[in-house]
């Protein structure tokens, strides 16, 4: 699994923005391995204001051009909270389907 992850923050401080790298590195390492439907991923996600976006390449593939909307207390709550990492996992599934032109 190959999962290169660029970051922008503008409000998030240092060891919450790491916190919040680990959380989606390991969220689609998940995906990935469940799901079997790619083995690369690049990912672009930003911070600004509290409002977070998230765009993403599968196995060369990016047929999704408008950023999965993420909120910040969603994904400061799923490094604490089973059912908060749920939905987060269920958004990015639900994303990456759309990413790779997948009903």
């Amino acid at each position: 699994m190959d999962i290169t992850l660029t970051t922008a923050f503008s409000t998030v401080m240092g060891p919450d923005q790491e916190a919040i790298k680990r959380l989606l590195t390991e969220t689609v390492e998940q995906i990935a391995q469940d799901d079997k439907s790619f083995t690369r991923a690049k990912l672009v996600f930003t911070e600004s204001d509290e409002r977070c976006g998230l765009t993403a390449e599968l196995d060369g593939v990016k047929k999704e051009g408008v950023p999965l909307q993420l909120d910040l207390e969603t994904l400061e709550d799923a490094q604490t909270a089973a059912g908060a990492r749920a939905q987060l996992k269920e958004a990015l599934r639900l994303y990456f389907r759309r990413v790779m032109g997948k009903p």
